[in-house]
């Protein structure tokens, strides 16, 4: 049953759209909407919205990012997918992250720690951080982030993380800081966009973390047709760098 908080994925005829489930009337988009008619309902009912008759379900960490407002900065899904694999991040985790960009790492990384864990997400701007927030609150993901104005190179967390995620251009320089957070064995990523970067990251990372990695993500996808599959000419290539390890 659907509750008052909870985000949904409203699919008709002519647009779909994910909105946070409250009570009175909201603002969606250009236009307004009674959602308190949402709840009690269950994934899969209909309900009649701006004319039109619209299916109710539970939205995909997909369907989240594509209906989030992006800001300059981003990391796509292709990237986040590798990047939560590789720090292992699992329900009731609590993860620290920097910075905090559009929200949209954000929000998987809140997916992955609910119900009982959280994400702790710093950015040094204002603008960002009010970008994110408004896409996390949209997406009903609010009550597992912690929104930080800070510079995680000097701040004090103030509690252990099980990893971190690191969007600056120079992580190198927070090493110091998160090492004494982060668990024994804990996992870090480093997201970067150029070969110096990731140079200078991993020769800082060799004295406190193993198990160090760099990678690239390519992601191509298929034109698929009877008799005639194959590649799409074009793919998405290089987005950025990945940089892993654990703390010793």
């Amino acid at each position: 049953m659907i509750e008052e908080g909870d985000a949904v994925l409203l699919v008709g005829r002519r647009r779909r759209v994910v909105v946070k489930v409250e009570k009175g009337i909201s603002r969606i988009g250009k236009g307004t909407a009674d959602l308190s008619k949402i709840i009690g309902k269950d994934y899969g009912d209909s309900i009649a919205l701006w004319g039109e008759e619209f299916r109710i379900y539970r939205p995909s960490r997909k369907d989240i990012v594509e209906n989030m407002e992006r800001g300059a900065q981003v990391v796509l899904p292709k990237d986040a997918a590798q990047i939560l694999y590789l720090c292992d991040v699992r329900p009731g985790d609590i993860v620290l992250e920097a910075g905090s960009g559009s929200g949209w790492l954000t929000s998987s990384l809140a997916i992955s720690v609910m119900p009982s864990g959280k994400v702790i997400s710093y950015d040094i701007s204002e603008k960002s951080l009010e970008l994110a927030k408004r896409n996390i609150e949209r997406s009903g993901l609010g009550r597992w982030v912690d929104f930080r104005k800070g510079d995680v190179r000097s701040a004090d967390i103030g509690e252990r993380v099980s990893s971190c995620v690191l969007d600056i251009p120079d992580p190198w320089n927070a090493f110091e800081n998160i090492e004494r957070y982060l668990t024994p064995g804990g996992h870090i990523c480093v997201y970067v966009p150029t070969y110096n970067q990731v140079e200078e990251t991993v020769m800082n990372m060799r004295d406190a973390f193993f198990d160090i990695e760099s990678m690239e993500i390519i992601m191509r996808r298929m034109d698929a047709k009877k008799g005639a599959t194959r590649p799409e000419f074009t793919g998405l290539l290089h987005t950025g760098f990945i940089v892993h390890g654990r703390k010793r």
